[in-house]
C-alpha cells in the first residue's frame, strides 16, 4: 500500500506538470494570436482555464498521496 501511494503521487504530479504546461501553451496562443475570431479566443481561453483547473486538482491529489506515503 505504501509503494502504491508513492507511485500514485508521482504519476499525479507528472500529470499535473503536463496539464499546467498545456495551460501555459494555451495562454501563449491566446495572447499572441493576432488574427483569430472571437470564437477562437473564447475556445482558447476556456481550454486554458480547464487545463489549469485540472492541473491544480492533480497537484492537490498528488500532494495528498505523497503526504499519506510519508505518514505511513
Amino acid at each position: 500500500m505504501k509503494k502504491l501511494l508513492l507511485i500514485a503521487g508521482i504519476v499525479l504530479l507528472i500529470a499535473c506538470v503536463l496539464c499546467l504546461s498545456a495551460a501555459v501553451l494555451h495562454l501563449r496562443v491566446y495572447r499572441h494570436a493576432q488574427d483569430g475570431s472571437a470564437e477562437f479566443y473564447s475556445r482558447t481561453h476556456r481550454r486554458m482555464i480547464v487545463f489549469f483547473a485540472v492541473g491544480a486538482v492533480l497537484a492537490a491529489a498528488g500532494a495528498f498521496c505523497i503526504i499519506r506515503y510519508l505518514k505511513f
